[in-house]
């Protein structure tokens, strides 16, 4: 029978890990007022000081440490119930509880894209926290990490899906007239409709068809250098 692995220590037997508890309590009170980032900026400490199971910094804080440092945090701050506890105050705890870990799961992870992003200009952290990864692009792609925050992916979808209501209002319309204040919104929805073809797609339609689609495409790259010249 091979040794059994051993476990790895608890939280509170890594340095550091209760400093950073003592300085996030006080934190808790704005989070609970739905301010986040202070409190989200001494959670993502944690994120470097615990490790994941190649001993690289648990960056996506999906370790056990991580996991059972943050929920002790909450419950130190007040969000566990006690005996006698009424129904409603247990659901209210509850429901609390998840919005603080959102909210700081939310603000952090602006904190740690622009973390990452930062290794391109400080090569001696780079080195020391990720060796053998050379750069931001390929500390993203080790952890899996898109390389954007939250708040920005949650923009650029309501911007997507604003453009191309406003494109399908106007063409609803037949003839569309386009006012100036609507002009970018038309091309955005344009560009991310366009990279959103492939000629595969195209492969089903019949010999009339593709003439036609031809023309349409031609007549639209015309237009399009056109507002492409007229921008510079």
């Amino acid at each position: 029978m091979s040794p059994k692995k051993p476990a790895a220590p608890a939280w509170q037997e890594v340095p550091g890990a209760q400093e950073i508890m003592d300085r996030a309590l006080p934190l808790l009170g704005a989070a609970r007022a739905r301010e986040y980032e202070a409190l989200a900026a001494v959670v993502f400490e944690t994120a470097l000081l615990f490790t994941n199971s190649e001993g690289r910094p648990d960056l996506s804080r999906s370790s056990h440490n991580a996991k059972r440092w943050m929920s002790d945090l909450l419950d130190a701050g007040g969000f566990k119930p006690v005996p006698g506890d009424s129904k409603e105050r247990r659901e209210k705890l509850a429901a609390d509880r998840q919005a603080v870990l959102q909210g700081v799961r939310t603000a952090m992870s602006k904190i740690r894209v622009d973390y990452i992003r930062s290794m391109d200009t400080d090569s001696a952290e780079r080195d020391h926290r990720f060796p053998g990864l050379p750069d931001s692009d390929a500390i993203f792609a080790y952890y899996k990490i898109i390389p954007k925050a939250q708040g920005e992916l949650r923009l650029e979808d309501y911007h997507r899906r604003t453009s191309l209501q406003r494109l399908g209002a106007l063409l609803a319309d037949g003839e569309p007239t386009i006012a100036p204040a609507d002009a970018p919104d038309v091309v955005h929805a344009l560009h991310r409709l366009a990279t959103a073809l492939a000629p595969a797609l195209l492969d089903g339609a019949d010999t009339k068809e593709k003439v036609q689609l031809r023309r349409e495409i031609g007549e639209t790259r015309a237009a399009l250098l056109a507002l492409e010249e007229s921008l510079s």
